[in-house]
C-alpha cells in the first residue's frame, strides 16, 4: 500500500521512544479524540500533564507494545498491543489490542486500517497466537473496522460503560492469528 493519501503522507510505525513533538503531537490527538468519544476509554481529556505522564509509561511497561499512525509526520492516532503477564504462562499465547484511536482531523486516511495490520504483523513477531479487543457499542466506525479485518465477535455486555450517566452497551471480540486458522472461521 502506498504511503501517498489523498490529502497527505501517512506512516504507521512502532514506537519505542519520543522525539521532537512526539509527546505533544500524540496528547493533542489523544485529548481530540477523547473530546469526540472515540475509543480511548476517557469521557474528558484529562489534565495535559497526567496525559503525558501516561504517555511515557506507556513506553516503560514491558508487556506493552506502542504503535502509531502519523499524517504528514504528526502523531494522529496510536494503539497498543499488550501482552499476559510473565506468570501467566496459560494466556502467553494471547495479546489485548488497547487504547486504539485516531484523531478525528486524520480519520479517513486508513490510518487505523494501517494501525491494526502493524499491531497483528507484531502480535505474529512476538509468537502470538490470538488478539483480544472489546469496544463500547457506539464506536461504529471501528466495530466495522474490526469486523472487516476477521475479528469475531464472541459476546456483549448491557453495562459494559458508563456514560453520561447513561449505561452503554459493550462487545468482545478475537482474532487467531497462526497460520491454521488462516483463510478459515475460527
Amino acid at each position: 500500500m502506498s504511503d501517498i493519501q489523498a490529502f497527505g503522507k501517512v506512516k504507521v510505525e512502532r514506537l519505542t521512544r519520543y522525539s521532537g513533538t512526539d509527546l505533544d503531537d500524540l496528547s493533542e490527538a489523544t485529548e481530540s479524540a477523547i473530546v469526540e468519544g472515540g475509543g480511548f476509554g476517557w469521557l474528558k481529556p484529562p489534565p495535559r500533564q497526567l496525559l503525558e505522564n501516561y504517555w511515557k509509561g506507556v513506553l516503560l511497561v514491558p508487556e506493552r507494545r506502542l504503535v502509531v499512525g502519523r499524517l504528514d509526520g504528526v502523531i494522529c492516532g496510536s494503539a497498543q498491543l499488550s501482552r499476559a503477564p510473565r506468570n501467566n504462562e496459560a494466556q502467553a499465547m494471547a495479546g489485548t489490542v488497547t487504547s486504539a484511536f485516531v484523531a478525528p482531523w486524520a480519520r479517513g486516511h486508513g490510518i487505523g486500517r494501517r494501525i491494526v495490520s502493524e499491531i497483528e504483523q507484531l502480535a505474529r513477531e512476538l509468537g502470538l497466537l490470538v488478539l483480544n479487543l472489546d469496544l463500547r457499542d457506539t464506536q461504529r466506525a471501528a466495530t466495522h473496522l474490526y469486523e472487516t479485518l476477521g475479528y469475531r465477535r464472541w459476546g456483549s455486555h448491557p453495562f459494559y460503560a458508563l456514560v453520561e450517566g447513561e449505561f452503554v452497551p459493550g462487545h468482545y471480540y478475537y482474532k487467531r492469528l497462526d497460520e491454521a486458522s488462516a483463510g478459515r472461521p475460527a
